[in-house]
């Protein structure tokens, strides 16, 4: 059975600042990632009923929806989506917010590229597991 590895991870970055955006998408494919992004969380929410993505990584602070909101409406569309929340505005409030809002990390920028490797590294490691225990749970279904 084919594990999902590193390389096959799909993640979405989603920011307001263009910078960014472009910064972790070349950074993450250099990694071997498939790396998307959507500009604000209206383009994030469009783009996540076409395809599907492992990890979603948002901006908290953004215009006319926030990341925590995104969270919230990400995690009703799919609650095994992992969502890594980024800002330069953090504060406790909103770190606890959004760990309960079923955020799996919290990066504070300025950005360390190193911390977000080792995060979603511990990612594809989840996706890996979540994909053998459904197609276990398939099979096993279908055999009864």
């Amino acid at each position: 059975m084919k594990k999902t590895t590193d390389a096959e991870l799909s993640i979405l970055v989603v920011d307001d600042d263009e910078n960014i955006r472009m910064v972790l998408h070349q950074s993450l494919e250099k990694e071997g990632y498939h790396v998307s992004t959507a500009k604000n969380a209206e383009e994030a929410l469009n783009t996540l009923q076409r395809s599907f993505f492992h990890v979603v990584i948002t901006d908290i602070m953004m215009g006319e929806m926030s990341g925590v909101e995104l969270l919230q409406q990400i995690k009703e569309m799919n609650s095994l989506m992992q969502i890594f929340v980024m800002t330069s505005h953090s504060t406790l409030p909103h770190v606890i917010q959004c760990m309960q809002g079923g955020a799996y990390d919290f990066f504070e920028k300025p950005l360390k590229i190193e911390d977000i490797l080792i995060s979603l590294g511990e990612a594809s490691r989840r996706a890996a597991r979540w994909s053998t225990l459904y197609s276990r749970l398939s099979l096993s279904s279908k055999e009864k």
